[in-house]
Order: C-alpha cells, then sequence, then structure tokens
C-alpha cells in the first residue's frame, strides 16, 4: 500500500509541477481501478477474462 501512495504522490506532483490538469481524472480512475483490483483479487478478474466481458 506504500507504493501505490507514493506513485499517487509522484503523479500528484507532476500535474502540480507541469500544469498538466487534463491528466487529474485519468490518474484518479486507474487509482481507484488498481485498488478495486488488489482488494478484490485476481480471482474474479480471471472469470471475466474467461466470460468474455
Amino acid at each position: 500500500m506504500k507504493k501505490l501512495v507514493l506513485i499517487l504522490r509522484e503523479a500528484f506532483h507532476l500535474v502540480r509541477r507541469h500544469k498538466f490538469y487534463f491528466l487529474l481524472p485519468i490518474f484518479l480512475v486507474l487509482a481507484a481501478l488498481a485498488f478495486l483490483a488488489y482488494e478484490i483479487g485476481p480471482a474474479v478478474v480471471v472469470s471475466f477474462i474467461y466470460a468474455g466481458l
């Protein structure tokens, strides 16, 4: 979990420093998906891949 916080901190620093404000929603969605994938686990993700969704 510490690595995720470090990555998010660096991403927000990049956005703030270079004024890439259009990237902020993308980073937030990717962080939410990464957190959900971590919490749910790979078994559920694999079942969706095999179902063809």
